[in-house]
């Protein structure tokens, strides 16, 4: 499967370096950016990035479409000739609709696009991924790819924007909270470094208590909590500086308006 990834920045390079992770050849993968140096990080992952879109959409069975929303329009309406019939497109920018894909590649027939909203954490192929699709088989398609770099889950295109909110910005939100624990800790006595190290495993842990067991969260607090001890009195003192509603607030507060 040979892959086109048009925008190798942040996010498409993410992905790029997910799938070598993943098991992807580099020589299979044709990332493309406008500078023509290929960065480091995707150096030593084996990629090399071109600056040509169209040679890129020749012949590969996947495009991702990773440049930024607003530069859409411009990179695919004059490369929809270019892609041959069969292609699957998965454009990753914000905002941008299934509908309004469809219009930029008006001309490029039998080709069948997904959109995909992944994080950066794809780049360790522990990511979370919404997708949603034009054809099952479409989705079929996004849903394997982005399986490979983590979480996908199939998803209504209405729902775009809440997970924009929950994996997008969440894991943003998510490591605002362990510089909170990695500070605790300095003020404990334990250097800053060490304290972000034990923290983030302890935050990795509580992840896969809760993604191995299937329970409700609040079950795995139950298991921590004994009556009287230290743990029931630090999340009730978390509690009562509001954050249970701090988060709630951040998370919407991130959910893009419509």
């Amino acid at each position: 499967m040979k892959i086109a990834i048009l925008g190798a920045g942040n996010m498409g390079g993410a992905i790029a370096k997910g799938l070598v992770r993943s098991g992807v050849a580099a020589g299979d993968i044709l990332p493309t950016r406008t500078q023509p140096e290929t960065p480091e990080d995707l150096a030593a992952a084996g990629l090399r990035v071109g600056t040509d879109n169209a040679a890129a959409v020749r012949g590969a069975d996947v495009v991702f479409v990773a440049v930024k929303p607003w530069l859409v329009s411009a990179t695919l309406q004059p490369l929809a000739g270019a892609f041959a019939a069969g292609t699957v497109v998965i454009s990753v920018a914000a905002g941008v609709s299934l509908a309004e894909l469809r219009q930029d590649l008006g001309r490029a027939r039998g080709v069948a696009i997904a959109r995909a909203m992944p994080n950066t954490a794809v780049g360790l192929c522990c990511g979370v991924t919404g997708v949603a699709a034009e054809t099952p088989e479409a989705l079929a398609t996004a849903k394997d790819l982005m399986g490979r770099l983590g979480l996908a889950v199939a998803l209504p295109e209405d729902k775009f924007g809440a997970m924009t909110a929950l994996s997008g910005c969440g894991l943003a939100h998510a490591l605002r909270f362990l510089r909170a624990g990695q500070e605790a800790g300095l003020e404990m006595g334990v250097p800053a470094k060490m304290a972000g190290e034990i923290f983030a495993q302890v935050m990795k842990g509580a992840a896969e208590l809760v993604l191995h067991s299937g329970n409700h969260p609040e079950a795995e607090v139950d298991r921590v909590c004994t009556p009287g001890g230290l743990t029931i009195k630090g999340l009730n003192a978390m509690e009562r500086a509001g954050f249970t509603g701090a988060v709630v607030a951040g998370l919407l507060a991130s959910l893009p308006e419509k």
